[in-house]
C-alpha cells in the first residue's frame, strides 16, 4: 500500500512516473538548415539516443511514421562495421529551410521495404558491384587476375542506368558481354583498364601515380533497403620506396548518384601520405575543378565509349574537402586532386557519375549544378532533435 500511495503522490506533484524505457513512441524533429531543396535526403538519428527513449527498441522492432501517420521505409545501420548499431535512417524530401516531424515507434514494420540499393560480390570474377536506384559501380578483386581478363587494377567502373530498378544481380546473370549492350536499362559503357577509373586513389610521389593492385579482402556490412555498405582491403604497395596500404569503406544511399568512400591509408613509419584521387580522361572529355564550396569537386564530361553501341554523354566526379586539396593535375590521362592523408586517420571522398540517357542530366551544366548542390548538402547536414517520448 505504501508504494501505491508513493506513486500517486509523485503523480499529483507532477513528477514523471513513467520510466522512459516503457514509452512506446517518440517524435523526431528534422530541420533543413540551408536554402536548398533536398530530394530523397537521408535522415540519420543516433540509435543509442533512441534506445534511451524507447524501451524494447531493436533493429527488427522499429518503424517510422510521417506527420500524416504513414509508415515510411527505414533501416538501422552499423556504419563502420564494428558490431555496434549507429543510427536509424530514413528518407524524405525537404523544401528550403523546412522543419518536419516524424514518429519513431518500438514496433515491427507492417510493410516490406523494397530495396533501392544493393551490393554484390561476384565469386567467379571477384568483383564488388554496388548501386543505388540511379547508378551502379564496380571494382576488381585479386581473383580477376585468375580469369581471362587477368587485369591488375584498383580503378572503379561505372554502369550507366536508365531504370530505377536494381540491375546488378540481373546484369551479372546476363553475362559479361551482354551487359555491355543497352537493351533498355542502360549498360557498362565505361573503360577502366589499368587506370583509377572514376574515383580510384593512388599514392603520389615524384609527380607520379603509384597505383594499388586489386583488392585482397572484402566484407559486406549492410545491404539496404536505404543504404548499402561494404569494405575492401588493399595489401601494401610501393610508393617510391615506401609501403602504403589502404582500407576503403564504401556506403551508397538510395536516390543518390554519389557514394561516400572512407579511406584509411597506413604506412609502417606513420606520418603523412601524399595521395591523389581522380577520374580517368576519356576521348572528347572536358575536365574542370570547382572550389566554390567547402567541398571541392573534380569532374570530367564527355561522350561514353562507343563500343557495343555506346551512346550519350557522361559526367564522372569526385568531391573532396577544398581545404585538403593541395593541387589539381591533368596528368597520366586523368583529372586529379592532390591531397595528403595521415597514416591511420580516415579521409572522406564522395564519388559519382551521371548520364544524359538516364534523363537526369541532359547537359554538363545540369551535372555541375548537381555537384554544387551536393557539396552544399554535405556541408549543411540535416539537424535532428529527439523530443521527449510519449506513451
Amino acid at each position: 500500500m505504501t508504494s501505491i500511495r508513493y506513486f500517486v503522490a509523485l503523480t499529483l506533484f507532477g513528477v514523471v512516473t513513467m520510466d522512459a524505457q516503457s514509452a512506446a513512441r517518440t517524435t523526431v524533429r528534422v530541420e533543413n538548415p540551408i536554402a536548398l531543396v533536398r530530394h530523397d535526403e537521408t535522415v540519420s538519428v543516433p540509435w543509442a539516443d533512441l534506445q534511451k527513449q524507447l524501451g524494447g527498441l531493436t533493429a527488427g522492432k522499429v518503424r517510422v511514421l510521417d506527420a500524416e501517420g504513414r509508415e515510411i521505409p527505414s533501416q538501422v545501420v552499423d556504419d563502420d562495421g564494428n558490431g555496434t548499431l549507429d543510427a536509424l535512417i530514413f528518407q524524405c524530401d525537404f523544401t528550403t529551410k523546412e522543419s518536419r516531424t516524424f514518429t519513431v515507434e518500438a514496433s515491427a514494420p507492417t510493410m516490406k521495404y523494397e530495396p533501392k540499393v544493393s551490393v554484390r560480390h561476384d565469386e567467379p570474377r571477384d568483383d564488388m558491384a554496388w548501386e543505388s536506384d540511379r547508378v551502379a559501380f564496380r571494382i576488381y578483386g585479386e581473383g580477376l587476375k585468375k580469369t581471362s581478363s587477368a587485369m591488375s587494377s584498383s580503378g572503379i567502373d561505372v554502369w550507366n542506368k536508365k531504370t530505377r530498378a536494381m540491375i546488378v544481380e540481373k546484369w551479372y546473370t546476363k553475362g559479361h558481354d551482354a551487359y555491355h549492350v543497352d537493351t533498355g536499362e542502360g549498360a557498362d559503357f565505361y573503360d577502366v583498364n589499368e587506370t583509377l577509373g572514376n574515383g580510384g586513389t593512388a599514392g603520389w610521389a615524384r609527380d607520379t601515380l603509384w597505383r594499388a593492385d586489386n583488392f585482397k579482402a572484402w566484407r559486406v556490412i549492410a545491404t539496404g533497403p536505404i543504404r548499402a555498405i561494404f569494405e575492401l582491403r588493399y595489401d601494401p604497395w610501393d610508393v617510391a620506396g615506401k609501403k602504403i596500404s589502404e582500407v576503403k569503406r564504401i556506403a551508397i544511399d538510395a536516390g543518390s548518384n554519389l557514394y561516400r568512400a572512407t579511406s584509411i591509408f597506413s604506412t609502417p613509419g606513420g606520418g603523412d601520405i601524399p595521395y591523389v584521387i581522380g577520374t580517368v580522361k576519356r576521348p572528347g572529355m572536358i575536365g574542370i575543378m570547382s572550389r566554390n564550396n567547402n567541398w571541392a569537386w573534380v569532374t570530367g564530361w564527355g561522350p561514353v565509349a562507343p563500343k557495343s553501341g555506346g551512346h550519350g554523354e557522361m559526367g564522372t566526379a569526385v568531391l573532396i574537402k577544398a581545404s585538403a586539396v593541395s593541387d589539381r593535375k591533368e596528368a597520366f590521362y586523368h583529372y586529379l586532386a592532390v591531397s595528403k592523408a595521415t597514416s591511420g586517420v580516415p579521409v572522406v571522398h564522395y564519388i559519382g557519375a551521371g548520364w544524359t540517357d538516364s534523363g537526369d542530366f541532359p547537359t554538363p551544366q545540369s551535372w555541375w549544378k548537381y555537384l554544387d548542390e551536393a557539396a552544399q548538402r554535405i556541408d549543411g547536414p540535416l539537424r535532428t532533435t529527439i523530443l521527449p517520448a510519449r506513451p
